[in-house]
């Protein structure tokens, strides 16, 4: 329950605390005194959404504590929120993000107002009310849980059977390329040798032109140079005897005689080299236009070519493991199916076997709220499907996200008349006292934090305000309740009461939040009353 909230700087509040006990709490105050805020100041620290328009105008940032026993153990939570808009949280001191403190705190306190009231009037919201009337909530959370990864794994399916089918298509392209580049047996190195080999066939003339005159002139020629080497080592010798230091000039003309001897070969073994083979030399062609159309087609170099070959037999591949991929989720599917199955089961067991018990408590809750002859009724839907995984009485149906069935309230109000939804029926009045008795049922089963009533008791009046308040009285007994009224017939039978009164003060707009003593209580209530308060029966 809450024990205490202080607010600072919340909208027109520039500073309200006070202390809560158990029983019944009320506030008070006239319309626009600010009573709603102390709604959304505790919204706030269960993790509700806020904006810079929260922040008090001028300040820089609004900020509320509250402290929560929850069982034995004492809770402090702490929101702040900036005026550029940022928001942050605390719990015991250690900062949490809103997501984690709304999940700490949902159990803390129970909200119901206007908007809570209208969303009664919404069947998707009768399957968790009666859910939650059963004890169902975990199994059904569960339940919608499984049902939404389902959801999830079927979706993969259904987009790895796409990307399979795109791969299939782009597969009957790749098959050609593959087929094509693998058998044009691509090699670097070869491509290299290649275009060596064809450059020498297309200058094989000049290249043995070249070769003879060199031939010519090292060797072959009537006047070459080993002949007139040869010859001025002859003349040199002749004069060794005379001349001792010609030896060396010997030595360097044999040296020269050789290394002329030693290139006239290898130019001879060019000449031989470039002889040209047609069939290798029509080979080496072919080849050469296999490889530069493959360039042009693909647009990439030789070595790109490699690369492409090498990444769409990858790409092959992934699609095999693509349609495993698939496989095995469609064996997901049909396990999850029938787990889901089976709690769907479990789920309508439960369901059907308390929605008759409900609807009697909740006829037997309005009864003393001045709706004595109310008929209620819970009906479920289920959708006819020929091959649906649901078997109720040999006929097939589909899987929501509720489970087996949709569940819907209906009321007649008096009797005699038919059996109709809660929006095409009820009052505002009505509605609150319906609402007002679901949680209250709902309540006593599975919840002993602080419920809060804003604007309950909206459209109603006289008698059936006592019965509200009565009934308020009798929940307060087991628990915590802070009621947001403006009627004196629920004011008066509070444990607690305080009052928030909006005035001015230097130009400003300011909020006050007062716990009232009983003088003062007792004028608050002539001023709700508009007069004197006639004394109602005591609970």
């Amino acid at each position: 329950m809450l024990r205490k909230i202080k607010i600072e700087n919340l909208a027109v509040i520039d500073y309200a605390e006070f202390e809560l006990e158990e029983g019944l709490c009320v506030l008070t105050g006239e319309t626009g005194s600010g009573k709603t805020l102390i709604v959304n100041a505790i919204e706030l620290l269960l993790g509700a959404r806020a904006d810079a328009t929260k922040v008090r105008t001028g300040e820089n940032a609004a900020q509320i504590e509250g402290v929560f026993q929850n069982g034995v153990k004492t809770v402090m939570v702490k929101r702040k929120i900036i005026s550029t808009g940022r928001s942050y949280a605390w719990v015991d001191d250690h900062p949490v993000t809103i997501s984690e403190l709304a999940e700490r705190t949902a159990h803390f306190a129970d909200l119901l107002g206007q908007h809570e009231n209208q969303s009664l009037l919404a069947w998707t919201t009768h399957i968790d009310l009666l859910d939650s009337f059963a004890g169902l909530q975990v199994m059904s959370e569960a339940y919608k849980k499984e049902f939404h990864a389902l959801d999830e794994i079927r979706a993969r399916v259904s987009h790895l059977k796409n990307e399979i089918e795109i791969a299939r298509q782009r597969s009957k392209l790749r098959e050609f390329e593959i087929r094509e580049l693998t058998e044009a047996n691509l090699d670097v190195e070869e491509w290299q040798e290649i275009k060596s080999k064809l450059l020498r066939i297309d200058y094989v003339e000049k290249i043995l032109e070249c070769a003879n005159v060199a031939l010519n002139s090292i060797s072959e020629g009537e006047n070459n140079a080993i002949e007139f080497i040869a010859n001025a080592e002859k003349a040199i010798m002749d004069i060794a005897s005379l001349v001792p230091e010609t030896v060396d000039i010997n030595q360097m003309l044999e040296t020269a005689q050789t290394a002329l001897t030693e290139a006239s070969r290898e130019i001879s073994d060019i000449a031989d080299s470039v002889n040209v083979d047609p069939e290798e030399a029509e080979f080496l062609r072919g080849r050469q236009l296999l490889i530069e159309r493959l360039e042009r087609k693909y647009n990439k170099d030789i070595q790109g070519l490699i690369q492409y070959l090498s990444e769409i037999k990858e790409s092959e591949e992934g699609v095999a493991k693509l349609e495993e991929e698939a496989m095995s989720n469609e064996k997901d599917i049909v396990n999850r199916r029938g787990k889901l199955v089976g709690m769907a089961d479990l789920l309508r067991e439960g369901r059907e076997k308390a929605a008759p018990l409900l609807a009697r408590e909740i006829q037997k809750s309005l009864a003393p709220l001045g709706m004595e002859n109310v008929c209620f009724k819970i009906k479920f839907d289920r959708k006819k499907e020929t091959n649906g995984p649901i078997v109720i009485k040999g006929e097939r149906f589909a899987l929501f996200p509720t489970g087996s069935e949709y569940v819907e309230f209906l009321i007649s109000p008096n009797q005699g008349e038919e059996l109709k939804p809660l929006a095409s029926i009820v009052s505002g009045g009505e509605l609150s006292r319906i609402m007002l008795a679901i949680k209250a049922l709902i309540k006593s089963k599975n919840f002993d934090g602080i419920s809060v009533f804003d604007e309950v008791d909206t459209g109603i009046g006289g008698d059936v305000a006592n019965a509200v308040g009565l009934e308020l009285k009798r929940l307060a007994r087991d628990g915590q309740i802070l009621v947001i009224t403006h009627l004196p017939q629920i004011a008066r039978l509070a444990d607690l009461h305080f009052r928030i009164r909006k005035f001015e003060e230097n130009g400003r707009t300011k909020v006050k939040l007062e716990r009232l003593s009983e003088v003062a209580r007792k004028n608050e209530l002539n001023r709700m009353h508009g007069g004197e308060v006639n004394v109602l029966t005591e609970v």
